[in-house]
């Protein structure tokens, strides 16, 4: 992320990913949302240019896109490997990429008055604070897409 102001939207977008990744190294939904939410000694640092704690983040907004990755894990899931060339798998794409389309999806179906180009702007921003930025035309290919399939059965 770049220097600046950052949005309590934007941080909980980057706390989400984190969380999300979180559940890769095997802890599941409840320990993480304790560990990002309910500690009182939560404190985290981003690119050494930003110090947050956790009085500067939305943690209504947070919860809402974390819970919903959970609560719609298939189906995120399903909708990002119907979206892969034929030769790609979901499990496939690095741990990082998965947490990050899983959350900007859930917050696509959570929230679905979001400007798309405020998700696509944030996550690819989030992308390249996770040195994921070379994925950026896949990232927008795929959240497009995804984006314009919610759209028709909305």
């Amino acid at each position: 992320m770049k220097k600046g102001k950052i949005h309590s939207k934007s941080l909980s977008r980057y706390l989400a990913v984190q969380a999300i990744f979180n559940q890769s190294f095997g802890f599941d939904q409840k320990q993480i949302e304790k560990e990002f939410v309910t500690q009182n000694d939560f404190k985290f640092h981003i690119d050494s240019d930003f110090d947050f704690d956790k009085k500067t983040f939305d943690k209504v907004f947070f919860k809402k896109i974390f819970n919903n990755v959970f609560e719609k894990e298939d189906f995120i899931c399903g909708l990002i490997s119907n979206h892969l060339q034929k030769n790609w798998t979901f499990k496939r794409l690095p741990k990082v990429l998965q947490a990050l389309l899983r959350v900007a999806i859930s917050e696509m179906i959570t929230y679905p008055k979001t400007s798309m180009g405020i998700i696509i702007t944030e996550y690819l921003m989030l992308a390249e604070s996770f040195n994921i930025e070379k994925e950026n035309n896949f990232i927008n290919a795929i959240l497009d897409k995804i984006h314009q399939k919610l759209e028709i059965h909305e």
